[in-house]
């Protein structure tokens, strides 16, 4: 069992952007709205000279209005990327810099929205999707600052139209949805300007909830496994285990529980430090994996300690299977810097568990690997590196064979 510390790779990438500095978020999105904003200045174009939306529809007074606030984005945006591909280039970060770009995205917003309308599909989409972008992106505070000054101009422009201080949708020299008057160029552009908001707010959503979906599978593995080796830790082979006896309470079938613990480790850490004592962890847990079948349990519950639980699985088959153990730990010296190789043995104290045994038929994990502790301490006493089973009725340890 190996913890995945990071998601498959093209989702990772994805994943990385919401990690990104505010420099950086807002240097991409500055890319892109400059781009949206050409877009609208094109189609803009397009429109009041090659269309006939543009001779019926668009005002005189609209067009101007429009060409100055679409001037005014362009240069802005373009202003706000020489600024961070400056930071950027300088590997320099700036507080006023996400701040500055929030605050003309309000602005440069408002005014578009202004006009072709506060009260458009397109204005209301753009008012709701970019917050909530925005504080995916760059937090809730800084963004609801904007927000609230946002929705204030909007609520200020609202009241001046309906008061008829100002012209609502100065763009549009008439209606271009009404029971009147339906222009389905008109509903067709709507429908273009509002594709890329709601896809970049869908794809945010996502990433927002994969990288939450993906970090609390990480804490899980973090709270449940070995940072170290991957196996289980105590807190998740205890569970483990109390599931198996469960079961095998049920089933009526045998299991053997090992106890397992490096000889002399403390002296590997003491002659060659940490870092080979850890390596030596790491070569002992990949062949305690190869030599065990998927479905028996691994766990580390100390510095040295392994615990093997092996199900359905009695005396004679769980002595063959930890002496497998047992022998390829000592045949598989661990290469260290210096050319050398390290030789690495261990020793095994083991207790078959019966269900249908009246005197161990209650017994829980804990009490189990109480025996199986006596039977390590045996072992070690009788020399290391061996096998020994706990033995029921002489209680106390038989060694293997």
């Amino acid at each position: 069992m190996k913890i995945m510390t990071d998601p498959p790779a093209p989702r990772s990438r994805l994943l990385k952007l919401l990690d990104w500095s505010d420099r950086d978020k807002c240097l991409l999105l500055s890319v892109l709205l400059w781009g949206y904003m050409f877009f609208i200045c094109v189609w803009h174009q397009v429109t009041v000279h090659l269309t006939e939306f543009g001779r019926n529809y668009v005002s005189s007074q609209g067009t101007a209005m429009l060409n100055s606030v679409v001037l005014i984005n362009l240069l802005g945006w373009a202003l706000l990327l020489a600024w961070g591909g400056w930071l950027r280039h300088e590997n320099r970060h700036s507080r006023i810099y996400p701040n500055v770009f929030l605050s003309f995205f309000s602005v440069g917003f408002v005014l578009l929205g202004w006009v072709f309308g506060l009260y458009s599909p397109m204005t209301g989409m753009v008012l709701m999707g970019s917050p909530l972008v925005g504080f995916i992106l760059f937090g809730f505070t800084r963004v609801a600052w904007n927000f609230a000054f946002t929705v204030c101009v909007v609520l200020l422009l609202a009241w001046l139209s309906v008061s008829g201080y100002v012209e609502h949708a100065i763009y549009f020299a008439r209606d271009p949805v009404s029971k009147q008057h339906l222009s389905y160029y008109w509903i067709a552009s709507t429908v273009a300007f509002m594709v890329p908001f709601i896809t970049s707010v869908i794809t945010l959503v996502a990433l927002l909830l994969g990288r939450w979906v993906h970090r609390e599978k990480q804490i899980r593995d973090q709270a449940l496994h070995d940072p170290l080796t991957g196996l289980s830790n105590r807190r998740e082979l205890f569970a483990q285990l109390a599931h198996e006896l469960a079961r095998g309470r049920r089933s009526g079938q045998s299991l053997t529980l090992c106890v397992m613990d490096l000889d002399h480790f403390k002296r590997i850490n003491d002659s060659h430090g940490h870092g080979v004592g850890d390596q030596v962890l790491v070569q002992v847990s990949e062949i305690l994996r190869a030599c065990l079948r998927e479905t028996d349990l691994i766990g580390r519950i100390g510095g040295e300690e392994f615990v093997l639980a092996l199900p359905e699985t009695g005396a004679a088959g769980a002595a063959t299977v930890l002496e497998r153990c047992r022998e390829t730990i000592a045949s598989s010296p661990v290469p260290l810097e210096s050319g050398d190789f390290l030789t690495v043995t261990a020793s095994f104290g083991a207790v078959l568990w019966l269900p249908g045994h009246p005197a161990n038929h209650a017994l829980t994990h804990t009490q189990l690997l109480s025996r199986a502790d006596e039977a390590l301490y045996l072992a070690k006493g009788a020399g290391r590196n061996r096998v020994m089973f706990w033995s029921q009725e002489e209680e106390g340890a038989a060694a293997f064979p």
